[in-house]
């Protein structure tokens, strides 16, 4: 079968929220049609204006066609959802817009199609709405029809594409247009939000620029909107030319913090990136999705360390993609990059850290043994040959095989098509040096497998490169061995235990943050003692580079959440030391690292907290990257007496980068019934369903409150459960959130949901489960 093309027509009645459509469809099929259509009600199927057979199914229709070729056409019509996929309506205020998320399986939510990313075609959308309303689409506007008080849309024809692809919003808008250059690049908000558009339309340009640059493929279509809804589910969403964002990940201004404006350029690199993979070449189907995800990753961070070298890009992907991914995949819950797909309602679960995070570091790992320029040569070439179609992840390994003339074909069977990562223990004897590989389990079991790994060393301060294909491996460097380090710059996706730390020479930042990362999970899987990892940590208690202390900072109040009678006093005591040495920095990367440990310390020292909120009678003067901290101090040292204030603070603010600020101090207080408060704050829309997704794991991380976060979870988890359908992020929601909330309650938290099962987030509970259980073993 093969569609060429919809031609869609909407008329949209935007008060009650439904709309009837009619759909041409031409396409050349051998037997019967099967649409996609979960929720719509089609009243007929034509050919040539003639009424012909169809039968309904649950969420399909079937035509028996036999071998036809031409075209079709439906009748159908639906209502708009008020969950967040399909066709849904997005509120803000008084008002709302109305927005799409197909991806990945709910484009049938809104047409009748086949809707199956394999089965690309061309999409011609006509809407009619009511005069005052705006309509943003994949494409620019062709003409405009008056027909009373309302109008007729009709965009331009969208390439060839898959259906997951496909755009509609419809609403009062505020746009603001760069036309400089082609495509035209515009961001566009709700009424109120356009004057935080300027950064966000100045990083759309400037990635543009450097993917035309780096793929060699001119952006194909006249314009692209960045466009900012106010209810959304995901961070953001790639669809072709008409990219839809969370606004907390689109809107910023030169007030906003440094994490806020950094969040902002990497996920509009993000979906940027997807205009080439994802959208010009989509995998065929799901199991591929890391080709997709795992690419656009990637290739934002490169973009976005080219932007602004001085954030220090790729810092930051060891930090936010490589180490969350390493401790995903250490679960026996797991699965490999090349996931197999084989029902719908799976796919949503493997939106996760291995098809993101691991997937891209897998990528960093091969760029650095082909070389960045065959690496990039290999990526031109793969893009060239599959524009406007689909390919499997064996057609990027012959690319880049092709392009560089080393086996990445089996080194790519050994990483995708298996889960886990390795251990690599490095021992010393005289001259030589003993590699030996195992597969790293966070549970501190192991299996017989085995991977190709490109292992980067350094032995007496010359570097050599190979592939570790077997499990032991020794190199006679015919010398005495003074010093040594592996995975340079932490490119490799595996740990790595040194059987002698004091030969280990001088490391980068990169490497430094490789090994306290590699011992604290070292830790957890009872691999080394709490001695070997405190010295690791006491070593660095004066360190000045911002990676390995922020990530210090992390696993010490990680420990300190876990137990802080037993890790309380180390915790405070490097939070102290780091904090004399970046209190005065004032470049952007250290006021970021001083921002994350004052927030640790308000959480952890209760006179430290009662000082800062002294700030908050002056917070407009703060420095933004401080704001966090000081309105969550006011909230953890006023307590009861400051709540209704926060609150109101937090209903009054315009933008949600304010709202989320003072939702975070919400969740900070010491006193259990007010975070609960917070918590049923979404039962009233004062909170989005959007940000159940956030409030969870933020209530689940304040030590003070988890007995009474966790009563209201199994009390209400209904809510979030409903709220939250047909994404798959209930269930990553709960992988992080019950480590923390089942702390004393093991036995208890297994109960409940062996008796109160929740299919679509099995995985995710199975992995907070056994994450709880191993760090049960620290208490």
């Amino acid at each position: 079968m093969q569609i060429e093309y919809y031609n869609i027509f909407i008329d949209f009645d935007f008060k009650n929220l439904k709309y009837s459509g009619i759909e041409k469809i031409k396409l050349n099929v051998d037997d019967e049609l099967v649409l996609d259509a979960e929720g719509i009600e089609v009243t007929s199927v034509k050919i040539n204006g003639n009424n012909i057979n169809f039968a309904k199914r649950e969420n399909s229709i079937s035509i028996p066609l036999g071998k036809f070729t031409g075209e079709i056409e439906v009748d159908f019509q639906a209502k708009v959802r008020d969950d967040l996929v399909g066709i849904y309506v997005a509120p803000y205020g008084d008002s709302y817009m109305v927005s799409t998320q197909f991806e990945s399986s709910h484009a049938r939510k809104f047409i009748p199609c086949v809707d199956n990313p394999a089965y690309k075609a061309e999409f011609k959308l006509s809407v009619k709405v009511d005069e005052d309303l705006d309509v943003i689409s994949n494409t620019p506007v062709e003409r405009i029809v008056r027909d009373g008080n309302r109008k007729i849309i009709e965009f331009m024809k969208t390439p060839r594409m898959s259906t997951y692809l496909l755009y509609l919003g419809i609403g009062k808008f505020e746009v603001n247009y760069d036309f400089s250059s082609s495509p035209i690049v515009g961001v566009i908000t709700t009424p109120g939000k356009i004057s935080r558009s300027d950064i966000p339309k100045q990083f759309g340009r400037q990635f543009i620029s450097f993917y035309e640059n780096y793929f060699g493929v001119k952006y194909p279509l006249p314009k692209e909107d960045l466009i900012a809804v106010p209810e959304f589910a995901f961070g953001a969403m790639e669809n072709w030319g008409a990219i839809t964002f969370r606004e907390t990940a689109l809107l910023a201004d030169k007030t906003s913090s440094l994490r806020q404006t950094m969040r902002v350029a990497e996920v509009i690199a993000h979906e940027l990136a997807h205009q080439w993979f994802g959208d010009l070449v989509t995998m065929k189907w799901w199991d591929d999705l890391w080709l997709n995800e795992s690419f656009a990753t990637f290739m934002s961070y490169k973009a976005v360390n080219t932007i602004k070298p001085e954030w220090d890009y790729w810092g930051q992907f060891v930090l936010d993609e490589t180490a969350g991914a390493m401790l995903k995949d250490s679960l026996h819950i797991t699965h490999p990059i090349e996931a197999k797909v084989e029902k719908i309602e799976d796919i949503e679960q493997i939106f996760d850290d291995i098809s993101y995070g691991k997937g891209a570091s897998i990528l960093r790992m091969i760029e650095a043994y082909l070389g960045e320029e065959d690496f990039r040569k290999g990526i031109r070439s793969y893009l060239e040959q599959y524009k406007y179609s689909n390919a499997k992840g064996e057609n990027l390994w012959k690319s880049l095989k092709d392009a560089s003339g080393k086996p990445v074909d089996r080194i790519m069977e050994s990483w995708i098509k298996q889960e886990g990562y390795p251990l690599i223990t490095v021992s010393i004897n005289g001259s030589k040096v003993k590699l030996e590989q195992k597969r790293f389990m966070q549970d501190g079991s192991t299996d017989e497998k085995t991977y190709l790994i490109p292992i980067t060393i350094e032995i007496n301060g010359k570097r050599t490169e190979m592939l570790l294909d077997e499990k032991n491996k020794e190199i006679d460097v015919g010398t005495d061995i003074k010093s040594l380090k592996v995975n340079l710059n932490k490119a490799g996706f595996y740990r790595v235990k040194y059987a002698d730390l004091n030969r280990v020479s001088e490391m980068n930042g990169l490497e430094k943050f490789g090994l306290v990362n590699d011992y604290f999970y070292l830790l957890l899987a009872k691999q080394v003692t709490f001695q070997e990892y405190e010295k690791v940590i006491r070593s660095m208690l004066k360190e000045y580079n911002y990676l390995p202390v922020r990530e210090i900072a992390d696993q010490l109040y990680f420990l300190f959440l876990v137990n802080k009678e037993k890790y309380g006093g180390l915790a405070l005591e490097f939070h102290k030391s780091q904090l004399e040495i970046w209190a005065t920095k004032t470049d952007p990367l250290s006021r970021l690292t001083y921002a994350s440990l004052v927030e640790n310390m308000v959480m952890m020292d209760n006179d430290f907290a009662k000082d800062l909120s002294k700030e908050y009678t002056r917070l407009d003067s703060v420095d933004p990257n401080l704001k966090d901290a000081v309105v969550m101090a006011y909230a953890a040292s006023g307590g009861e007496r400051v709540y209704d204030e926060i609150l109101n603070a937090y209903r009054t603010q315009k933008f949600d980068e304010e709202k989320q600020r003072y939702l975070k101090a919400l969740l900070s207080f010491r006193e259990g019934h007010l975070v609960v408060n917070t918590l049923s704050l979404s039962f009233t829309g004062d909170i989005k369903k959007q940000d159940i997704v956030r409030i969870l794991p933020l209530a689940s991380s304040n030590p003070y409150t988890r007995g009474a976060v966790w009563t209201w979870l199994k009390t209400y988890i209904d809510f979030p459960r409903k709220s939250l359908a047909g994404t798959g992020i209930f269930g990553r929601v709960l992988s992080d959130t019950l480590p923390l909330l089942g702390i004393g309650r093991v036995e208890e938290v297994k109960k409940f949901f062996s008796l109160h099962p929740i299919p679509e987030a099995e995985k995710g509970i199975e992995q907070g489960m056994e994450m709880l259980e191993i760090i049960s073993n620290l208490i």
